[in-house]
């Protein structure tokens, strides 16, 4: 038994050495990913290869220089990447957004058994397109492929919804006939994306305004909320901690924190915190926040 184990190994290693044989100064097309290598099976045993140049990404058609490593020989013609393409299982995708020139997409149709796909996957080297376009791709098992435009979806609805971003219309809103619940789920990911950078960037330029005309008075911010039109602030005057309601637009004061008899409202920020430190020093402040 052990004899015929010995021999069934010897086999296979003798197997691998005659095909890695082989393949070496063999031309194949493959997609390669920046540093990620090109994986093979040689004999039944994977391998990976590293490309040279080593920041090549794209369709490359390589040689096999040794079974760990190939060399770009010259870019594929779009024949042969259709036939390369045409090995995998075909995937309708919708794209949704483009990230550092990455494209995601959610599944065209979630009842594809063939697939699991939860949620955003990226589509690799998409060429053409746009935001809610669907696309065919292709599954290698790790990675989808861009393929092309899906003809046989319908363009004027992808540029409903592109419109509609761009107006910024709720998920809920949206009332276009014949959008399907994908196309719906595509929208409500983007909008949502777009909706939290939107309040992000507003947060930041609140802060900024804030703090701006705070340290130009000599304050420092501490931290502040939005409630409705007005912005409530917490700072800091010469250590001593302070907090008032401003308006939005403008920052006049809506409410000082102090006792102003009633002229809050002749206050802007900046210019509050020199009553504050005013105050501070003759000992008139009475506090009402």
């Amino acid at each position: 038994m052990a004899t015929r184990r010995m021999a069934e190994l010897l086999g296979a290693i003798d197997r691998l050495a005659k095909a890695e044989g082989a393949f070496v100064g063999t031309e194949f097309l493959a997609p390669v990913l920046r540093g990620a290598g090109i994986g093979v099976r040689i004999a039944g045993v994977h391998c990976r290869l590293k490309v040279h140049p080593s920041d090549f990404e794209g369709w490359g058609v390589f040689k096999a220089e040794s079974f760990e490593e190939a060399r770009l020989v010259r870019r594929p013609s779009m024949g042969e990447r259709r036939r390369y393409l045409e090995l995998f299982p075909a995937a309708r995708m919708i794209l949704t957004s483009l990230n550092d020139g990455q494209w995601w997409a959610v599944a065209a149709n979630s009842g594809d058994a063939r697939f699991s796909i939860t949620g955003l996957a990226p589509i690799r080297f998409v060429d053409e397109g746009d935001a809610f376009d669907t696309v065919l791709t292709r599954f290698d098992g790790g990675q989808f492929w861009f393929e092309s435009v899906d003809p046989r979806a319908d363009p004027g609805a992808a540029a409903y919804l592109r419109e509609s971003l761009t107006a910024m219309v709720k998920p809920q809103d949206i009332a276009r006939p014949g959008l399907t619940a994908e196309q719906r789920t595509a929208y409500e990911v983007n909008y949502t994306a777009r909706l939290e950078q939107i309040l992000q960037d507003e947060r930041a330029r609140a802060e900024t305004r804030l703090r701006t005309a705070l340290e130009h008075a000599g304050a420092r911010l501490r931290d502040y909320g939005k409630q409705g039109e007005v912005y409530r602030v917490s700072y800091e005057v010469d250590g001593t901690r302070h907090t008032s309601v401003v308006r939005k637009d403008d920052l006049a004061v809506v409410t000082a924190g102090i006792c102003l008899s009633g002229q809050d409202s002749s206050f802007d920020l900046a210019s509050l915190v020199g009553v504050l430190r005013e105050g501070r020093e003759d000992g008139r402040i009475v506090r009402t926040l």
